[in-house]
């Protein structure tokens, strides 16, 4: 019996992998390329070599060589456990790892594990896509947003980004204000005429990852006081903080504050939503307690391996965490 776990968090931009023991020692960490929604052409491609790369890296830091594990879990962007998408995942996995056990979620539940150690509790995820998941602690799950960046994932990175390219188009036909954001994006292209943004934003392969890429200019038109661009953020900020109100109304964590977990690039990066997103929850739901995440997505996705096996999960979490501060101090030092 191998006492080797995997914990793998896959969203559009990255892939992550954090290999660790059963007892909770975190052995090697590996990243590899974003994925694709099941649904996109090439997705099992892209989905088996962001895998394959992201373990080649967490075995080699960990100085092993690839071999069965006990557990392997994932949290994976555009799927829901019991859904077709997950059981392409699942179809996919014996190709890149071999395992005894296995856990196919969403990465809103690698999140919330590593932000919560495993306990109750809410997450607002704002990336290139966004979405709120919680638990409550009668074990209730509940849902909201994740939709996707054609349809949804409001106040993430690919909205803002896309919002972007909407606001300056309605600036060159005199139908919106103008605003900063319209030389930042030719610029950005390499376009002297706002016209030719349209071939880019486009193309087949510019999608939510694209329009996210777009988000910094947004912030960047913000600091320099553009009023659209402040519309923007302000908008996603309050996007983020309805998402996360609406989650809570459908779970019951009785009088006891509320811990919400913020995580993904538009929270870290982008000050203007955080700030409209605190604001928010403070005038409207003040037992909402915004606290950082305790572990990353990849480490919720390793605790839901350790649930998987007959080990003291308490005793192996507290375990990752130590693992976990530690090998940030020696990556620091």
């Amino acid at each position: 019996m191998t006492n080797l776990i995997i914990g793998i968090d896959g969203g559009q931009t990255s892939t992550q992998c954090a290999l660790a023991t059963t007892d909770g020692q975190l052995l090697g960490v590996g990243a590899g390329g974003g994925l694709l929604h099941f649904a996109a052409q090439g997705s099992h491609e892209v989905y088996r070599a962001a895998l394959t790369e992201a373990l080649h890296r967490a075995w080699a830091a960990a100085k092993l060589t690839p071999q069965p594990v006990a557990a392997v879990a994932l949290g994976l962007t555009g799927v829901e456990a019991g859904t077709p998408e997950a059981a392409t995942a699942l179809a996919l996995l014996p190709q890149v790892v071999e395992f005894e056990q296995v856990d196919i979620q969403g990465d809103a539940v690698s999140a919330l594990n590593g932000a919560h150690l495993g306990r109750p509790g809410v997450i607002i995820i704002a990336g290139t896509g966004s979405v709120a998941f919680g638990i409550d602690g009668a074990g209730k799950s509940a849902r909201v947003g994740g939709w996707g960046w054609l349809t949804g994932d409001e106040g993430s990175a690919g909205l803002i980004g896309r919002n972007a390219v909407i606001a300056v188009f309605h600036a060159s036909d005199g139908w919106g204000p103008p605003t900063l954001l319209e030389p930042l994006l030719r610029q950005h292209f390499g376009e002297s005429h706002t016209y030719d943004v349209k071939r880019h934003v486009y193309a087949s392969d510019f999608g939510a990852r694209g329009f996210a890429s777009l988000a910094p200019l947004v912030a960047r038109a913000a600091e320099e006081g553009d009023v659209v661009a402040n519309q923007l953020l302000d908008q996603a900020g309050h996007d983020l903080a309805h998402t996360v109100i609406t989650l809570v109304q459908q779970l019951n964590f009785g009088d006891q504050p509320i811990p919400v977990a913020t995580v993904g690039g538009v929270f870290t990066h982008i000050s203007g939503v955080r700030k409209t997103f605190m604001d928010v929850l403070q005038r409207q739901a003040p037992t909402l307690q915004v606290v950082m995440p305790a572990l990353p997505p990849m480490l919720g996705a390793a605790i839901m391996a350790l649930k998987l096996c007959s080990t003291p999960l308490a005793r192996a979490v507290a375990q990752l965490q130590r693992s976990f501060e530690i090998s940030k101090k020696t990556e620091s030092g």
